[in-house]
């Protein structure tokens, strides 16, 4: 890690609340570590230092060497850390082919290894991306959709479940879901499963479809996820 680096990572265990890194280490079973700092401590953290720093006004070799130095650690929140980076001081300043690569770097070189981790890069940074109507980035989503490696595969459809554009993908949602239902590990199903009950609020029928037409592949983790808004209106008409 940078120095700037450095001095972030001391911040956050300063910042750290043991009871909470306690909670998620159990709740992740050990996949990734936690030190306890919280979204909103990480972000307020970042922000500071902007202002004390500069950050988002250093060479891009500095920024880059910063953001890649936290996703190289083995903390949850470092990595989180990085993400937010992103979505704070990059998104709709740089380009989109240049986001998608350092994420796409990060996946191939295993610094995202966890459903967190994952998750979160595609609501706080690859949904906005699907939201610019870029079409390279769908052509690159579509790319990851049928790379073996499980994370990599599971961030080209989450970031739907997160699209405030989400009606307007019906045919990339069917397409990458289409794929990843198909796979064995629980992870990529559960990805259709939670893209699949957001788009029922638009489109019931669709998500019924699906349903039925890959009843061998589906779970009953994913159905119950997919349906949990059409099951609620039947209980209350």
């Amino acid at each position: 890690m940078n120095q700037l680096a450095e001095n972030l990572v001391q911040e956050l265990e300063v910042r750290s609340v043991p009871r909470k890194a306690d909670w998620w280490n159990r709740y992740m079973k050990g996949e990734i570590r936690f030190v306890g700092t919280g979204i909103p401590e990480i972000r307020k953290l970042l922000m500071e230092m902007n202002q004390s720093e500069g950050l988002d006004h250093l060479p891009m070799n500095r920024q880059v060497s910063l953001v890649n130095g936290l996703m190289r650690s083995d903390l949850a929140e470092h990595k989180l850390a990085a993400i937010l980076y992103i979505q704070l001081f990059w998104l709709g300043k740089q380009k989109n082919s240049f986001l998608l690569s350092i994420i796409s770097d990060w996946f191939d070189d295993r610094y995202i290894y966890d459903w967190n981790t994952t998750d979160w890069i595609s609501v706080k940074v690859l949904a906005p991306l699907v939201d610019s109507g870029d079409r390279k980035v769908l052509w690159t989503l579509k790319k990851w959709n049928r790379n073996p490696y499980l994370w990599k595969a599971r961030a080209s459809l989450v970031p739907f479940a997160a699209s405030k554009r989400v009606s307007e993908h019906s045919k990339d949602i069917e397409r990458f879901s289409d794929f990843l239902i198909r796979r064995e590990e629980r992870f990529a199903k559960t990805a259709v499963g939670w893209v699949m009950r957001e788009y029922s609020k638009v489109n019931e029928d669709f998500v019924l479809s699906f349903l039925s037409k890959h009843v061998k592949h589906t779970t009953w983790e994913v159905k119950r996820n997919a349906l949990k808004y059409y099951r609620k209106k039947l209980r209350n008409p």
